[in-house]
This record gives structure tokens, sequence and C-alpha cells, in this order.
């Protein structure tokens, strides 16, 4: 009964396409979202494990910006509420602006004075199988963050 009332959720509040359907502006509106999903599902009790927002230079202004994992989201009622066979949503955060993308792990590395995030992907992305992984370079330039694919959102 709980599992059918909780696939019912999914369906009925987007919970399944969230990368395509909510639109976060803050690393709060992105936590608050994981609480109120752990809440629903059995009145379960959010928490964040170590790693879950960590410090990045993301836009090159010294100042840090924020890259939250939902793999580091815990709820006590849920193993595996945050994350799939494709991975865990990854939200790259600066200012206001927040790029989301379904991802498997992350990785920042500098070149040439610019940070690039580098996000390891379901193969499916790429045209092959989950065993297959595929990469996504992402950076921030012009007042956003660029990457050669089509971002979540159609670039709106």
């Amino acid at each position: 009964m709980r599992l059918a009332l909780f696939c019912a959720a999914l369906i009925l509040t987007g919970f399944a396409a969230r990368a395509d359907v909510l639109e976060y502006h803050s690393v709060d509106e992105i936590l608050e979202t994981g609480r109120e999903s752990c809440t629903f599902f059995d009145n379960g009790e959010f928490s964040l494990e170590e790693g879950a927002i960590t410090e990045v230079d993301l836009d090159g202004d010294g100042a840090p910006d924020k890259v939250v994992m939902e793999s580091r989201f815990e709820c006590s009622t849920a193993a595996s509420l945050y994350c799939g066979t494709g991975g865990c949503m990854t939200h790259l955060v600066v200012g206001d602006q927040v790029y989301s993308r379904l991802a498997k792990g992350w990785k920042a590395v500098e070149w040439a004075g610019d940070t690039i995030i580098l996000l390891a992907l379901h193969g499916s992305e790429c045209g092959g199988t989950n065993l297959r992984r595929c990469y996504e370079a992402i950076t921030w330039s012009e007042g956003g963050f660029k990457s050669v694919r089509t971002p979540p959102d159609g670039g709106r």
C-alpha cells in the first residue's frame, strides 16, 4: 500500500521528472524540496551527509559558489529517495542561477583560469547504456552556465 501511494505521489507531484519541472533559485529551495520529499514519504526525517554542499568558485569572481549533491541527502524512511540508476541530481549554484543535472558524480577542473565542472552521466545520455558513462563539461560564461548540450530547461 505504501509503495502504491508513493508511486501515485511521484506521478501527481512531478518528483519523477524534477530536473525538467522544478526551477530552483537557491540552495535553500533545493534543500527544502529534499526535506518536503522526505517528510511526504512516511513522515521521514531529512538530513545531509558530509559533502552534500561543496563550495567551489564556479564563476571566477573569487567568491565561493555551491555544488549541491542529492546523493548526500538522507531520508530516515527511504533508502533511495534521491537517486536511481541514472544517478542523482547535482545542482550548480551561482547567486540565483541553478544548473541541475542527473549525474553519477562530478569533478571541478581548473583550466586557463576557468573552473570547468565535469559531470559523469548515464550512458544513455550518449547513446550507450548504464555501464558506459559519458561526461558533460559545464562552465560559467557571460553571466550563465554554458555547455555544448541543450540545457534541461530547453534554453529558457
